[in-house]
């Protein structure tokens, strides 16, 4: 008697949990918005698969570092850099030049900081990101190939 009631309960837990299971997997079904569906037309593309334009470069922060976090910049192929901020976490982009070009915040998830290059001498710019204390480095290399 104990064997049939101890499978009898196994059977209906199983149950339980995949009808659970079905009901939770409806709710959260994946699919197009209504909004999407009624206006008929293909997504966009995202900005990581999308190719930058014409004279810009991408940096991108992400899980605490720049890709590529030094960059070889052929100011006759390309004089702007983008950075991207693809961490988590808001941050200070800032030149660490005796100039000081920039000082700007870069909001996470997607906040995006343009400089162009073009106008300035062939160098080693280093820049960097703060995050609390934390201090990211990177740096761009406007130089001709020697």
């Amino acid at each position: 008697m104990r064997d049939k009631r101890a499978i009898y309960s196994s059977v209906l837990l199983v149950a339980g949990v995949l009808a659970i299971l079905l009901i939770v997997g409806s709710v959260f079904e994946s699919g197009p918005s209504e909004a999407a569906s009624e206006a008929n037309r293909s997504p966009t593309t995202t900005t990581t698969t999308e190719a930058p334009p014409e004279g810009v470069v991408i940096v991108e922060l992400r899980n605490g570092s720049f890709a590529p976090a030094n960059l070889k910049l052929d100011i006759d192929v390309a004089w702007i850099v983008r950075w991207i901020n693809s961490d988590p976490r808001d941050v200070i982009l800032f030149d660490r030049s005796s100039d000081k070009m920039f000082n700007v915040p870069l909001p996470a998830n997607g906040g995006t900081f343009e400089w162009d290059y073009s106008q300035l001498d062939p160098a080693i710019w280093r820049y960097s990101a703060e995050i609390g204390r934390q201090l990211i480095p990177g740096q761009i290399d406007t130089r001709p190939d020697q």
